[in-house]
């Protein structure tokens, strides 16, 4: 229930101590099974985030919630921790004084039992919002539109960035069409237009919108995968299978899609991610008629690819500055580009790695045991591995292959059998002669890595790729 304030009373304090004081009380009607249960405040929330910032000279007033509705005393008391700071009314206003923090609690009267708290923090003066920008961060359907049951995801990016006030109410212009909870997840109803909406709390009259067109669902009657059993790899990224609906005017989203284990595969709409090594089935089935169809989706133990795809996912290179690499921004648009530290001793460096720790290890498997990444890496150098505890054997001047390109490679075959983990693992790329890069383009480019079963493996991977032009 919301909270309504009234003057404090003690009538549930003295009904509890009726008896504290006499010597003659009648025990027997205390200890009774049928003596009344006297019902306490269970709980006390703030419908307001953890930190609470004001400015100086500002007043806010708590919106408050307590429970159970049959409590036989619902009087709460409010404290503050620094009244220099802040000082807070019984009706749950706050009045910030001066810059600094104080602790603003509520209980009941007896002083045990339902609490809560915020901090208060008395900054100088608010900066107050000046633009919610909304964007919806769900992958869209194979068509694109949204559909009624859907549910998309908003989220608002506020401005200025050093802005006071991050807390935002959410709101729909028709709830008949569309509702949204207070994280901006909305829920679509049925087809229609409708407004998604949420305004600051900073008294700046700012709102950011999102217009929402929702589709009618049109059951799918039959549902075909053409493609076959699937290889994946790790780490995943989304694959569009190839999908036909019966009829073509079918609604896409009315298709369920379930996979046998989610720690190997998921599904959403056709598009499956592999998470895990093993081994799944993916199923479509239309509720309208009962009809489906699986694949089975295989990713091998210990087969890895990093690539455009993934944006080579867990690698990072030995700076952790954006400007010292990018993905994409570059003329062949899909590889990895590592800028080199400026050249000490008339030599250039920059080293990559897989984001791995004690607490996070990188999960390594005999199946696979040849590692390799392909590169337009400047010769010269010295491309040292250090995969820890392995002995790091390695090539380090890498692998020429057809088109100037060439592999750097670890090859820790027959060094472990089934899993092994590392808490580091890394290629060093180092000792570049200065004479050997272009300074002018002072960086080299990976166009994958990848885990392979042998050296002739990757080799051959690496040809039939260039053959085909890539």
């Amino acid at each position: 229930m919301k909270l309504s304030y009234k003057n404090l009373t003690l009538a549930a304090i003295v009904a509890m101590a009726g008896c504290a004081g006499l010597t003659s009380c009648d025990k027997e009607k205390i200890y009774t099974t049928d003596y009344e249960e006297y019902i306490p405040l269970g709980n006390i929330t703030f419908d307001v985030s953890e930190i609470l910032p004001l400015g100086v000279g500002m007043d806010s007033t708590l919106v408050v919630t307590i429970g159970p509705d049959n409590a036989e005393d619902k009087t709460i008391i409010f404290r503050s921790s620094n009244e220099e700071v802040a000082t807070v009314d019984q009706d749950g206003t706050i009045h910030a004084l001066k810059v600094g923090s104080a602790i603003i609690s509520a209980g009941t009267p007896m002083g045990f039992g339902a609490n809560a708290s915020i901090e208060v923090q008395v900054i100088p003066e608010v900066i107050k919002a000046t633009e919610v920008k909304l964007t919806n961060v769900t992958p869209p359907s194979e068509d694109g539109f949204i559909y009624e049951t859907d549910q998309i995801q908003l989220e608002a990016e506020i401005l200025p960035a050093d802005h006071t006030y991050s807390r935002l109410t959410w709101g729909t212009s028709d709830p008949e069409i569309a509702t949204v909870d207070q994280k901006g997840l909305v829920n679509c109803i049925k087809a229609g237009k409708v407004t998604i909406y949420c305004a600051t709390n900073d008294h700046s009259g700012v709102k950011g919108s999102y217009e929402l067109e929702i589709v009618k669902m049109v059951s799918v009657d039959k549902v075909t995968i053409h493609n076959g059993n699937l290889d994946l790899t790790l780490p995943g990224y989304g694959i569009q299978l190839d999908v036909t609906y019966e009829p073509a005017t079918g609604t896409t989203g009315s298709v369920q899609w379930t996979t046998s284990d989610e720690s190997v595969a998921t599904v959403n709409r056709g598009i499956v991610t592999a998470v895990g090594f093993g081994n799944a089935t993916i199923t479509a089935m239309c509720p309208s008629t009962g009809q489906s169809t699986s694949i089975e989706v295989n990713v091998p133990v210990g087969k890895y690819y990093w690539g455009p795809e993934n944006k080579f996912s867990r690698w990072i290179c030995s700076s952790y500055n954006p400007a010292d690499h990018v993905f994409g921004d570059n003329d062949r648009g899909d590889v990895w580009r590592i800028y080199f530290a400026d050249a000490k001793g008339g030599k250039w460096r920059r080293d990559i790695k897989i984001d791995c720790n004690n607490n996070n290890m990188f999960e390594w498997h005999s199946d696979y045991p040849f590692y390799a990444f392909r590169t337009n890496l400047p010769k010269g150098g010295d491309n040292t591995w250090d995969v820890r505890d392995s002995g790091n054997p390695h090539d380090k001047t890498g692998i020429d292959l057809s088109d100037g390109t060439r592999l750097i490679s670890i090859d820790l075959t027959g060094k472990w059998d089934g899993y092994h983990y590392f808490n580091l693992f890394q290629c060093k790329v180092a000792d570049v002669p200065n004479a050997n890069v272009d300074k002018d383009k002072p960086y080299y480019d990976i166009y994958w890595i990848r885990s392979f079963k042998s050296k002739e493996e990757a080799v051959a991977f690496a040809e039939a790729e260039i053959k085909a032009g890539k």
